[in-house]
């Protein structure tokens, strides 16, 4: 039995395509949750991350929870609770909360095990071009689908 650090990746056939967890991080600032939660957990199996089942949990959860509340606004708005103004904007503002809150999370899992992969020599793509890919198609992955519950959950912080 050989000795290993709790955090310590493991070997991965996807090790190329490692990135700093930064970058799925700016990608949801940027473009959206549609591109930065896949990209986390993609990570998450590319680095080989012991922590990778929390993540997929965390991505799942944050998918999940943000169309919970954001069909909770919605529907509040259709039956008239919710007065236009203001009060819709800042119901929008906690969903938008909620889901920087589930991306910080998720780089803070990924950043000790991302160090420890990098200390020890693994590969680090640069993201540069897929994060400004992401830009370019964040209108058209928002205008996918005609819906409110739609752009609340894939848009981004911006």
């Amino acid at each position: 039995m050989t000795y290993q650090i709790a955090d310590q990746p493991h070997d991965s056939a996807l090790r190329e395509y490692t990135v700093a967890p930064s970058a799925p991080l700016f990608a949801y600032m940027l473009c959206g949750a549609w591109l930065a939660w896949p990209w986390f957990a993609f990570n998450a199996f590319a680095m080989g991350s012991p922590t990778r089942r929390k993540e997929l949990a965390v991505v799942a959860a944050g998918f999940v929870g943000t169309a919970v509340l954001a069909a909770i606004v919605i529907a509040l708005v259709d039956r008239g609770l919710l007065p236009e103004g203001a009060p819709i904007r800042l119901a929008v503002l906690a969903v938008t909360a909620y889901k920087v809150v589930v991306s910080y999370y998720l780089h803070q899992l990924q950043s000790t095990t991302f160090e420890i992969y990098r200390y020890y020599g693994g590969p680090v793509r640069r993201s540069r071009f897929i994060v400004l890919a992401g830009y370019l198609l964040r209108g058209a992955v928002l205008g996918l689908v005609d819906s409110d519950l739609w752009v609340i959950v894939v848009s981004g912080a911006l």
